[in-house]
Protein backbone atom coordinates (compact mmCIF):
# COMPACT_ATOMS: atom_id res chain seq x y z
CA UNK A 1 0.00 0.00 0.00
CA UNK A 2 1.28 3.17 -1.05
CA UNK A 3 -0.54 6.57 0.99
CA UNK A 4 0.40 10.05 -1.27
CA UNK A 5 1.32 12.93 0.81
CA UNK A 6 1.94 16.55 0.05
CA UNK A 7 5.02 16.86 2.93
CA UNK A 8 6.76 13.75 4.41
CA UNK A 9 8.96 15.25 7.47
CA UNK A 10 11.20 12.59 8.95
CA UNK A 11 11.80 12.25 12.51
CA UNK A 12 10.02 14.14 15.30
CA UNK A 13 12.81 15.99 17.52
CA UNK A 14 12.93 20.27 17.42
CA UNK A 15 13.49 20.44 13.70
CA UNK A 16 11.01 17.76 12.65
CA UNK A 17 8.01 19.19 14.94
CA UNK A 18 8.76 22.92 13.67
CA UNK A 19 8.72 21.60 10.08
CA UNK A 20 5.66 19.99 10.28
CA UNK A 21 4.05 22.68 12.12
CA UNK A 22 5.52 25.55 9.45
CA UNK A 23 4.16 23.47 6.89
CA UNK A 24 0.65 22.18 8.25
CA UNK A 25 -0.09 26.10 9.40
CA UNK A 26 0.18 26.72 5.99
CA UNK A 27 -2.05 24.32 4.44
CA UNK A 28 0.24 21.53 3.20
CA UNK A 29 -0.71 17.78 4.04
CA UNK A 30 1.62 16.96 6.59
CA UNK A 31 3.19 13.15 7.45
CA UNK A 32 5.29 13.47 10.00
CA UNK A 33 7.50 10.32 10.89
CA UNK A 34 9.19 8.95 14.03
CA UNK A 35 10.46 5.41 15.51
CA UNK A 36 9.85 6.38 19.15
CA UNK A 37 6.06 6.62 20.95
CA UNK A 38 6.28 10.14 21.18
CA UNK A 39 7.53 13.15 19.55
CA UNK A 40 10.43 15.62 20.81
CA UNK A 41 13.77 13.74 19.60
CA UNK A 42 16.37 13.47 22.42
CA UNK A 43 16.18 17.18 22.79
CA UNK A 44 12.34 17.29 23.83
CA UNK A 45 12.54 13.58 25.03
CA UNK A 46 9.06 12.83 26.89
CA UNK A 47 9.05 10.87 30.41
CA UNK A 48 7.35 7.23 29.66
CA UNK A 49 3.72 6.84 29.89
CA UNK A 50 3.93 5.49 33.66
CA UNK A 51 5.27 8.95 34.58
CA UNK A 52 3.52 11.12 32.51
CA UNK A 53 1.76 12.49 35.75
CA UNK A 54 5.08 13.85 36.88
CA UNK A 55 6.62 17.11 37.01
CA UNK A 56 8.05 17.35 33.67
CA UNK A 57 11.43 18.84 33.10
CA UNK A 58 11.59 22.00 31.33
CA UNK A 59 12.42 21.02 27.80
CA UNK A 60 9.89 18.10 27.66
CA UNK A 61 6.91 20.51 28.93
CA UNK A 62 8.10 22.49 25.64
CA UNK A 63 8.22 20.24 23.61
CA UNK A 64 5.05 18.47 24.69
CA UNK A 65 3.19 22.49 24.08
CA UNK A 66 5.40 22.18 20.37
CA UNK A 67 3.68 19.15 19.84
CA UNK A 68 -0.17 20.21 20.75
CA UNK A 69 0.20 22.65 18.13
CA UNK A 70 1.78 20.17 15.42
CA UNK A 71 -1.33 18.37 16.46
CA UNK A 72 -3.75 21.01 15.92
CA UNK A 73 -2.50 22.18 12.69
CA UNK A 74 -3.61 19.06 11.45
CA UNK A 75 -0.74 17.19 10.69
CA UNK A 76 -0.55 13.43 10.83
CA UNK A 77 2.05 11.62 13.40
CA UNK A 78 2.90 7.88 12.74
CA UNK A 79 4.55 6.67 15.60
CA UNK A 80 6.86 3.85 16.44
CA UNK A 81 8.07 4.11 12.69
CA UNK A 82 11.29 3.05 10.62
CA UNK A 83 12.12 4.22 7.54
CA UNK A 84 13.73 1.80 6.39
CA UNK A 85 14.56 3.01 2.76
CA UNK A 86 14.58 5.63 0.02
CA UNK A 87 13.61 5.01 -3.58
CA UNK A 88 13.43 6.93 -7.02
CA UNK A 89 9.92 10.23 -6.66
CA UNK A 90 10.78 10.51 -3.28
CA UNK A 91 9.03 7.26 -2.09
CA UNK A 92 9.80 5.72 1.25
CA UNK A 93 9.96 2.36 2.76
CA UNK A 94 7.91 2.18 6.60
CA UNK A 95 7.93 -0.28 8.89
CA UNK A 96 5.57 0.68 12.14
CA UNK A 97 2.19 -0.41 13.54
CA UNK A 98 -0.07 2.27 12.10
CA UNK A 99 1.71 2.95 8.90
CA UNK A 100 1.09 1.87 5.12
CA UNK A 101 4.28 0.35 3.42
CA UNK A 102 5.07 2.95 1.82
CA UNK A 103 4.80 6.86 1.78
CA UNK A 104 5.38 8.79 -1.73
CA UNK A 105 5.88 12.53 -0.50
CA UNK A 106 5.91 15.45 -2.97
CA UNK A 107 8.29 17.05 -0.46
CA UNK A 108 10.14 15.27 2.32
CA UNK A 109 12.40 17.16 4.67
CA UNK A 110 15.12 15.30 6.55
CA UNK A 111 15.34 15.91 10.43
CA UNK A 112 16.98 13.16 11.38
CA UNK A 113 18.56 14.20 13.73
CA UNK A 114 22.23 13.42 15.29
CA UNK A 115 23.93 10.34 16.96
CA UNK A 116 26.51 10.35 20.31
CA UNK A 117 30.27 9.96 18.63
CA UNK A 118 31.53 6.47 19.68
CA UNK A 119 35.14 6.24 21.05
CA UNK A 120 37.34 3.53 21.39
CA UNK A 121 39.72 2.41 23.62
CA UNK A 122 40.62 -0.23 25.75
CA UNK A 123 37.24 -1.64 27.86
CA UNK A 124 35.08 0.99 26.25
CA UNK A 125 32.74 -2.54 25.32
CA UNK A 126 31.89 -3.29 28.92
CA UNK A 127 28.58 -2.80 30.93
CA UNK A 128 28.51 0.45 32.13
CA UNK A 129 30.20 2.55 30.25
CA UNK A 130 27.18 3.99 27.60
CA UNK A 131 27.17 7.26 25.80
CA UNK A 132 25.68 10.37 27.72
CA UNK A 133 23.25 10.27 25.60
CA UNK A 134 22.15 6.89 26.61
CA UNK A 135 22.33 8.22 30.36
CA UNK A 136 20.36 10.95 29.47
CA UNK A 137 17.74 9.58 28.43
CA UNK A 138 17.55 6.69 31.26
CA UNK A 139 17.05 9.91 33.68
CA UNK A 140 14.91 11.86 31.48
CA UNK A 141 12.71 9.10 29.80
CA UNK A 142 12.64 6.81 32.87
CA UNK A 143 13.76 8.54 35.80
CA UNK A 144 16.59 5.54 36.69
CA UNK A 145 19.91 6.75 37.38
CA UNK A 146 22.54 4.74 34.97
CA UNK A 147 24.60 4.31 38.44
CA UNK A 148 25.87 5.21 41.99
CA UNK A 149 29.47 6.34 40.81
CA UNK A 150 29.48 8.19 37.24
CA UNK A 151 32.24 9.71 35.60
CA UNK A 152 31.58 11.80 32.99
CA UNK A 153 34.18 12.05 29.98
CA UNK A 154 33.99 14.11 26.70
CA UNK A 155 33.26 17.68 25.46
CA UNK A 156 31.24 20.32 25.67
CA UNK A 157 28.50 22.20 28.01
CA UNK A 158 26.24 19.25 27.67
CA UNK A 159 28.42 17.21 29.71
CA UNK A 160 28.48 19.58 32.70
CA UNK A 161 24.58 20.06 32.33
CA UNK A 162 24.09 16.26 32.60
CA UNK A 163 26.19 15.90 35.61
CA UNK A 164 23.78 18.59 37.26
CA UNK A 165 21.03 16.89 36.12
CA UNK A 166 22.67 12.96 38.03
CA UNK A 167 23.33 14.91 41.27
CA UNK A 168 20.31 16.46 41.84
CA UNK A 169 18.81 13.20 40.68
CA UNK A 170 21.09 11.39 43.60
CA UNK A 171 24.01 10.03 42.19
CA UNK A 172 27.28 10.66 43.37
CA UNK A 173 29.34 12.03 39.92
CA UNK A 174 33.19 11.11 40.41
CA UNK A 175 34.72 13.69 37.98
CA UNK A 176 33.48 15.66 34.37
CA UNK A 177 36.81 15.69 32.16
CA UNK A 178 36.38 17.93 29.71
CA UNK A 179 38.80 16.95 26.32
CA UNK A 180 39.16 20.45 25.46
CA UNK A 181 41.15 23.51 26.97
CA UNK A 182 37.98 25.32 25.96
CA UNK A 183 38.58 28.61 27.95
CA UNK A 184 42.09 29.76 26.33
CA UNK A 185 40.46 30.32 22.91
CA UNK A 186 36.93 31.04 23.98
CA UNK A 187 37.64 35.14 24.07
CA UNK A 188 37.67 35.36 19.81
CA UNK A 189 34.66 33.65 20.22
CA UNK A 190 32.69 35.57 22.87
CA UNK A 191 30.41 37.56 20.85
CA UNK A 192 29.08 34.48 19.93
CA UNK A 193 27.15 34.31 23.42
CA UNK A 194 25.35 37.62 23.03
CA UNK A 195 22.07 36.91 23.21
CA UNK A 196 22.43 33.19 24.34
CA UNK A 197 21.27 34.16 27.27
CA UNK A 198 19.41 31.34 28.43
CA UNK A 199 22.07 29.08 27.15
CA UNK A 200 24.15 30.55 29.90
CA UNK A 201 22.08 30.82 32.71
CA UNK A 202 21.91 27.07 32.17
CA UNK A 203 25.07 26.52 32.41
CA UNK A 204 26.05 29.13 35.18
CA UNK A 205 23.14 27.27 37.35
CA UNK A 206 24.66 23.42 36.09
CA UNK A 207 28.32 24.42 36.96
CA UNK A 208 27.25 26.02 40.43
CA UNK A 209 25.32 22.97 41.37
CA UNK A 210 28.88 20.74 40.64
CA UNK A 211 30.65 22.97 43.06
CA UNK A 212 28.15 22.86 45.44
CA UNK A 213 28.31 19.12 45.48
CA UNK A 214 32.18 19.07 45.10
CA UNK A 215 32.56 17.32 42.10
CA UNK A 216 36.12 17.62 40.19
CA UNK A 217 35.97 19.73 36.49
CA UNK A 218 39.25 19.20 34.72
CA UNK A 219 39.80 20.43 31.33
CA UNK A 220 42.45 18.92 29.52
CA UNK A 221 41.88 15.32 30.32
CA UNK A 222 40.74 11.98 28.99
CA UNK A 223 40.11 8.39 28.91
CA UNK A 224 42.82 5.93 28.95
CA UNK A 225 41.06 2.48 29.19
CA UNK A 226 37.87 1.17 31.70
CA UNK A 227 38.85 -1.91 33.82
CA UNK A 228 36.55 -4.70 35.08
CA UNK A 229 35.75 -7.58 35.10
CA UNK A 230 31.57 -8.29 34.16
CA UNK A 231 31.34 -4.58 34.77
CA UNK A 232 33.37 -1.38 35.17
CA UNK A 233 34.32 -1.07 37.94
CA UNK A 234 38.01 1.87 37.59
CA UNK A 235 39.03 4.07 34.55
CA UNK A 236 42.01 5.64 33.78
CA UNK A 237 42.45 8.54 32.79
CA UNK A 238 45.58 10.73 31.43
CA UNK A 239 45.55 14.45 30.99
CA UNK A 240 45.78 15.27 26.95
CA UNK A 241 48.03 17.23 24.62
CA UNK A 242 46.40 20.19 22.53
CA UNK A 243 45.95 17.33 19.71
CA UNK A 244 44.00 15.39 22.56
CA UNK A 245 46.94 12.41 23.22
CA UNK A 246 47.56 10.87 26.49
CA UNK A 247 50.50 12.60 28.03
CA UNK A 248 53.44 9.93 29.11
CA UNK A 249 53.16 9.65 33.19
CA UNK A 250 49.91 12.06 34.11
CA UNK A 251 47.75 8.75 34.37
CA UNK A 252 45.42 8.44 37.53
CA UNK A 253 42.92 5.65 38.39
CA UNK A 254 39.25 6.68 39.35
CA UNK A 255 36.40 3.98 40.71
CA UNK A 256 33.25 4.37 39.09
CA UNK A 257 30.40 2.13 38.18
CA UNK A 258 29.64 3.83 35.43
CA UNK A 259 31.38 5.70 32.58
CA UNK A 260 29.04 8.16 30.47
CA UNK A 261 31.31 9.41 27.20
CA UNK A 262 30.27 12.38 25.52
CA UNK A 263 32.77 13.64 22.50
CA UNK A 264 29.77 15.47 20.49
CA UNK A 265 27.26 14.02 17.82
CA UNK A 266 27.72 12.49 14.45
CA UNK A 267 24.99 13.64 11.89
CA UNK A 268 22.54 11.00 10.71
CA UNK A 269 22.92 11.72 6.95
CA UNK A 270 21.89 8.14 5.99
CA UNK A 271 19.01 8.81 4.17
CA UNK A 272 19.92 12.06 2.65
CA UNK A 273 22.83 10.07 1.18
CA UNK A 274 20.54 7.32 0.19
CA UNK A 275 18.39 9.85 -1.85
CA UNK A 276 21.25 11.15 -3.84
CA UNK A 277 22.22 14.62 -1.70
CA UNK A 278 25.74 15.70 -2.82
CA UNK A 279 27.73 15.74 0.56
CA UNK A 280 30.61 17.25 2.20
CA UNK A 281 32.77 16.46 4.36
CA UNK A 282 32.44 19.18 7.66
CA UNK A 283 34.70 17.93 10.76
CA UNK A 284 33.13 21.27 12.16
CA UNK A 285 29.71 20.26 12.16
CA UNK A 286 30.53 16.48 13.13
CA UNK A 287 31.38 15.21 10.10
CA UNK A 288 29.93 13.70 6.34
CA UNK A 289 26.65 16.62 5.79
CA UNK A 290 24.33 17.63 2.63
CA UNK A 291 24.92 20.43 0.93
CA UNK A 292 22.34 22.84 1.23
CA UNK A 293 20.56 25.95 -0.09
CA UNK A 294 19.34 29.07 2.37
CA UNK A 295 15.65 27.35 1.94
CA UNK A 296 17.32 23.47 3.45
CA UNK A 297 17.17 21.97 -0.28
CA UNK A 298 19.75 19.81 -0.85
CA UNK A 299 20.91 18.76 -3.98
CA UNK A 300 17.63 16.88 -4.70
CA UNK A 301 15.57 19.46 -5.65
CA UNK A 302 12.39 17.88 -3.32
CA UNK A 303 14.64 16.83 -0.68
CA UNK A 304 15.31 18.84 2.18
CA UNK A 305 17.51 18.34 5.27
CA UNK A 306 17.71 20.55 8.51
CA UNK A 307 18.71 20.22 12.22
CA UNK A 308 21.58 17.93 13.65
CA UNK A 309 21.45 15.35 10.73
CA UNK A 310 22.47 18.59 8.22
CA UNK A 311 25.63 19.64 10.75
CA UNK A 312 25.34 19.91 14.37
CA UNK A 313 23.85 22.93 15.82
CA UNK A 314 21.61 22.17 18.90
CA UNK A 315 18.06 23.00 19.48
CA UNK A 316 17.52 26.51 18.90
CA UNK A 317 19.15 26.52 15.02
CA UNK A 318 17.43 22.96 14.20
CA UNK A 319 13.96 24.48 14.63
CA UNK A 320 15.21 27.69 12.72
CA UNK A 321 15.99 25.32 10.05
CA UNK A 322 12.28 23.43 10.34
CA UNK A 323 10.37 26.48 10.08
CA UNK A 324 12.35 27.42 7.08
CA UNK A 325 11.72 24.28 5.43
CA UNK A 326 8.30 23.86 6.35
CA UNK A 327 7.52 27.60 4.80
CA UNK A 328 9.52 26.71 1.43
CA UNK A 329 7.67 22.98 1.02
CA UNK A 330 4.33 24.11 1.71
CA UNK A 331 5.21 27.16 -0.88
CA UNK A 332 6.47 24.30 -3.35
CA UNK A 333 3.25 22.18 -2.60
CA UNK A 334 1.50 25.16 -3.29
CA UNK A 335 0.15 26.69 -0.28
CA UNK A 336 1.12 29.78 1.89
CA UNK A 337 0.39 33.25 1.83
CA UNK A 338 2.25 34.01 -1.53
CA UNK A 339 5.48 35.45 0.77
CA UNK A 340 7.26 32.85 1.43
CA UNK A 341 10.43 34.57 0.56
CA UNK A 342 9.71 37.04 2.66
CA UNK A 343 8.84 34.70 5.73
CA UNK A 344 11.69 33.09 5.67
CA UNK A 345 14.00 36.30 5.64
CA UNK A 346 12.56 37.42 8.57
CA UNK A 347 14.43 34.34 10.40
CA UNK A 348 17.46 35.79 9.14
CA UNK A 349 18.44 37.49 12.11
CA UNK A 350 17.97 34.34 14.56
CA UNK A 351 19.43 32.18 12.04
CA UNK A 352 22.71 34.50 12.05
CA UNK A 353 22.77 34.59 15.56
CA UNK A 354 22.14 30.53 15.75
CA UNK A 355 25.15 29.78 13.50
CA UNK A 356 27.46 32.30 15.01
CA UNK A 357 27.07 30.08 18.06
CA UNK A 358 27.63 26.90 15.95
CA UNK A 359 30.71 28.04 14.86
CA UNK A 360 31.99 28.95 18.48
CA UNK A 361 30.56 25.91 19.72
CA UNK A 362 32.47 23.55 17.08
CA UNK A 363 35.72 26.01 17.33
CA UNK A 364 36.05 25.45 21.19
CA UNK A 365 34.82 21.93 21.70
CA UNK A 366 35.55 20.11 18.43
CA UNK A 367 37.76 16.19 19.47
CA UNK A 368 40.87 16.71 18.65
CA UNK A 369 42.70 14.06 15.75
CA UNK A 370 44.20 12.10 18.65
CA UNK A 371 40.96 10.86 20.09
CA UNK A 372 40.89 8.19 17.30
CA UNK A 373 44.82 7.08 18.61
CA UNK A 374 43.39 6.01 21.91
CA UNK A 375 42.33 2.72 20.80
CA UNK A 376 44.58 -0.44 20.83
CA UNK A 377 45.60 -3.01 18.10
CA UNK A 378 43.11 -5.22 20.47
CA UNK A 379 40.70 -2.73 20.75
CA UNK A 380 37.34 -3.50 19.24
CA UNK A 381 36.12 -1.07 16.44
CA UNK A 382 32.98 -2.71 14.70
CA UNK A 383 31.04 -4.43 18.02
CA UNK A 384 28.47 -6.29 15.50
CA UNK A 385 31.00 -7.99 13.96
CA UNK A 386 34.07 -7.82 16.73
CA UNK A 387 36.48 -6.79 14.41
CA UNK A 388 39.40 -5.29 15.91
CA UNK A 389 41.73 -2.29 14.91
CA UNK A 390 44.77 -5.53 13.87
CA UNK A 391 41.66 -6.63 11.72
CA UNK A 392 41.20 -3.46 9.53
CA UNK A 393 45.23 -3.06 9.58
CA UNK A 394 45.19 -6.25 7.75
CA UNK A 395 42.40 -5.23 5.26
CA UNK A 396 44.83 -1.79 4.71
CA UNK A 397 47.70 -4.12 4.19
CA UNK A 398 45.54 -6.15 1.34
CA UNK A 399 45.20 -3.55 -0.48
CA UNK A 400 42.21 -1.97 0.90
CA UNK A 401 42.33 1.94 1.24
CA UNK A 402 38.76 2.86 1.45
CA UNK A 403 36.02 1.69 4.43
CA UNK A 404 33.95 0.12 1.56
CA UNK A 405 36.68 -1.83 0.66
CA UNK A 406 37.32 -2.63 4.20
CA UNK A 407 33.56 -3.32 5.18
CA UNK A 408 34.05 -5.81 2.21
CA UNK A 409 36.68 -7.88 3.37
CA UNK A 410 36.41 -7.82 7.12
CA UNK A 411 32.20 -7.60 7.46
CA UNK A 412 32.45 -4.18 9.69
CA UNK A 413 29.58 -2.28 9.42
CA UNK A 414 27.38 -5.16 8.72
CA UNK A 415 25.91 -6.06 12.07
CA UNK A 416 22.30 -4.43 13.35
CA UNK A 417 23.48 -0.64 13.58
CA UNK A 418 24.70 -1.00 10.07
CA UNK A 419 27.90 0.84 10.92
CA UNK A 420 26.56 3.79 13.19
CA UNK A 421 28.71 2.81 15.90
CA UNK A 422 31.81 1.66 13.59
CA UNK A 423 32.07 3.74 10.86
CA UNK A 424 34.01 6.75 11.88
CA UNK A 425 36.16 4.60 14.16
CA UNK A 426 36.85 2.24 10.88
CA UNK A 427 37.06 5.31 8.52
CA UNK A 428 39.24 7.46 10.55
CA UNK A 429 41.96 4.21 11.20
CA UNK A 430 42.08 3.72 7.77
CA UNK A 431 43.12 7.50 7.00
CA UNK A 432 45.80 7.13 9.68
CA UNK A 433 47.45 4.18 8.16
CA UNK A 434 47.25 5.22 4.50
CA UNK A 435 48.02 8.80 5.10
CA UNK A 436 45.15 10.13 3.42
CA UNK A 437 42.40 12.90 4.38
CA UNK A 438 39.02 11.42 5.89
CA UNK A 439 36.70 12.62 3.06
CA UNK A 440 38.60 10.85 0.86
CA UNK A 441 38.60 7.72 2.51
CA UNK A 442 34.78 8.15 2.84
CA UNK A 443 32.11 6.16 5.13
CA UNK A 444 30.06 2.84 4.88
CA UNK A 445 28.36 3.18 1.49
CA UNK A 446 24.29 2.98 3.10
CA UNK A 447 22.20 0.23 0.97
CA UNK A 448 17.91 -0.39 2.10
CA UNK A 449 17.39 -1.47 5.08
CA UNK A 450 19.37 0.93 7.00
CA UNK A 451 17.19 -0.22 9.96
CA UNK A 452 16.55 -4.07 10.64
CA UNK A 453 13.26 -4.44 10.42
CA UNK A 454 11.31 -8.09 9.61
CA UNK A 455 11.34 -9.48 6.30
CA UNK A 456 7.78 -9.07 5.53
CA UNK A 457 8.72 -5.06 5.88
CA UNK A 458 10.30 -5.19 2.61
CA UNK A 459 8.59 -7.03 0.72
CA UNK A 460 4.77 -5.41 1.57
CA UNK A 461 3.22 -3.43 -1.15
Amino acid sequence: MIDQVEVAVIGAGPAGLCAALAAAQAGAQVALVDGYGRPGGQYFIQAAEELRASRPMRHQGEGRALWERVAAAGARFLADTIVWGAFEGNLLGLHGPQAPAYVQAQAVILATGAYDRPVAFPGWTLPGVMTAGAAQALLKQQRILAGKRILLAGTGPLQIVLAAELVRAGASVVAVLEGSRFVAKAVPHARALWGQWRRLAEGVSSRLTLVRKGVSFRPGWGIVGAHGTDRIDSATIARLDSAWRHIPGSEETLACDTLCLGYGFIPSNTLSRLMGAIQEWRPELGGEVPLRDNHMRTSVPAVYAVGDGAGIGGGPLAMLEGQIAGIATAAQTGHGTGDAEGAIQRLAPALLRERRFQRMYAALFAPGPGLYEWSRDDTILCRCEEITKTDVRKAISLGADSANEVKAIVRCGMGDCQGRMCGHLVSHCIAQETERPIAEVGVFRPRPPIFPVPIVAVGRQ
